[in-house]
């Protein structure tokens, strides 16, 4: 056998091993509920799992920031580390914002599958609520950040 073919074949076998990897996305799914004191304090629990086979993720850091589009680096909230939940996959932590109203969350994920998630919650008096992109109302799913480079609107 050649080098040239223990060379190609190794090569082969990283690709493919590179791209079954690169399939494997973390999916998280926020929910904040209001805690009764004080005030702008909530209970934030995140589900997370492969998003290709649905399989819970254990052992992963997830750090949530927040900062208020319509007022970009004005409010000074400090991040938030998740710590493990009741159940695989489930991460809890407590979070204090400085008023009600809609919120860009980045959830900074790193451990089996790395990702940074950032969407638009409205957090009010009960909770809080994904907002769709582009409009007003509604629920959609937490689009991913974006790359370097890359500007988002």
């Amino acid at each position: 056998m050649s080098i040239g073919k223990v060379i190609l074949g190794a090569a082969l076998l990283a690709g493919m091993t590179t791209s079954a990897l690169a399939a494997d996305r973390a999916r998280a799914t926020l929910s904040c509920k209001a805690l009764p004191s004080p005030e702008f304090a909530y209970d934030c629990t995140v589900d997370l799992a492969n998003a290709r086979t649905g399989a819970p993720l254990e052992g992963a850091t997830i750090i949530l920031g927040a900062d208020m589009p319509s007022m970009p680096m004005v409010h000074n909230v400090p991040p938030f580390e998740f710590k493990p939940g009741d159940k695989p996959g489930r991460y809890q932590t407590h979070i204090q914002l400085d008023m009600y109203g809609p919120w860009a969350i980045k959830l900074r994920i790193a451990g089996p599958l790395r990702a940074e998630v950032v969407a638009v919650y409205q957090f009010g008096p009960e909770g809080s609520e994904a907002r769709k992109r582009g409009g007003a109302g509604g629920k959609s799913e937490p689009q991913p950040a974006a790359k370097p480079g890359q500007l988002r609107h």
